[in-house]
């Protein structure tokens, strides 16, 4: 889009000084002028176009800063942080190891997710769906605001995914949580591992993360900070993916018994498990 500067082009050239401009205001009293020092012609456009282009640059500007807030009150895991303004034109980030494309057993050294315990009980079966997991903690505000977009999946997505959060804070900090969203309001299964087992395993930095497993290898399929502006895992997106397992070839290979296993334990003294890094913070201080 052409800005008022531009569009004021068309009508005349640009003065070469300030004595072009003194020109004008002494001189040119109708019109069209001549500048005979300078060589240029200026024709005055109409009043009334000018304000029509001011206009028209001013509501643009506008709609072009008003266009993200849109759904942002019906949709709050839409914003990044409370404090910074949205940015829609943000390049897609990752606050940790990329494993797209890797199995669980290869990214924690078996087929086993280990967490401490369970707050909200992990579904009997799991076998033949999709498994979203998200690591979070209660301190950190972006991880708060994507938990009605985890509970939205949840509900909307029960027969083909299973949505779980893995908190990295005990379950004292959860019963204080600040924010929209309780303990009590939570309905997809919930698990406490201050152990960070599994986000170090992913080389999580950056909260919230999540990883989105397929059922037939336990492959992850989509990782990121699902409510990054630009690059969040829309519902479109979910859609899309889940609607593989309508997928005859892919239904074919869906194994008899779910490629991993959840286990809630204490860390096994005699079990390397990866380090964390040596700075966590949430995705939003990055």
């Amino acid at each position: 889009m052409r800005s008022p500067k531009n569009f004021l082009s068309l009508y005349r050239s640009p003065p070469l000084s300030a004595t072009a401009g003194k020109i004008f205001r002494n001189e040119c009293t109708n019109r069209s002028c001549r500048f005979p020092r300078l060589g240029l012609q200026w024709v005055k456009p109409p009043f009334s176009l000018i304000v029509m282009l001011r206009t028209t640059f001013f509501s643009c500007l506008l709609f072009v800063l008003i266009l993200p807030l849109f759904g942002a009150e019906d949709k709050p895991w839409l914003v990044e942080s409370k404090d910074r303004p949205i940015l829609p034109n943000r390049e897609r980030m990752l606050w940790a190891d990329s494993m797209q494309y890797k199995s669980i057993a290869e990214i924690c050294g078996e087929p086993v997710i280990e967490v401490e315990r369970w707050v909200n009980e992990l579904p009997k079966e799991l076998t033949g769906k999709f498994v979203l997991i998200e690591v979070w903690a209660t301190w950190c505000p972006p991880c708060r605001r994507s938990l009605p977009l985890l509970e939205y999946f949840h509900e909307k997505y029960k027969d083909e995914l299973v949505v779980i959060s893995i908190c990295e804070t005990d379950e004292e900090a959860l019963k204080k949580m600040e924010g929209s969203l309780k303990l009590a309001d939570m309905k997809a299964p919930l698990a406490v591992d201050t152990h960070r087992r599994f986000a170090n395993a992913l080389g999580v930095y950056g909260i919230p993360h999540a990883v989105l497993i397929e059922p037939v290898m336990g492959a992850v399929l989509w990782e990121g900070m699902p409510t990054q502006i630009g690059a969040e895992l829309s519902d479109e997106v979910m859609a899309k993916i889940l609607a593989n397992l309508k997928n005859p070839a892919v239904r074919a290979r869906l194994p008899e018994k779910m490629p991993f296993e959840f286990k809630a334990c204490q860390p096994d003294p005699k079990k390397e498990y990866r380090p964390a890094p040596e700075k966590v913070g949430n995705a939003g201080d990055w």
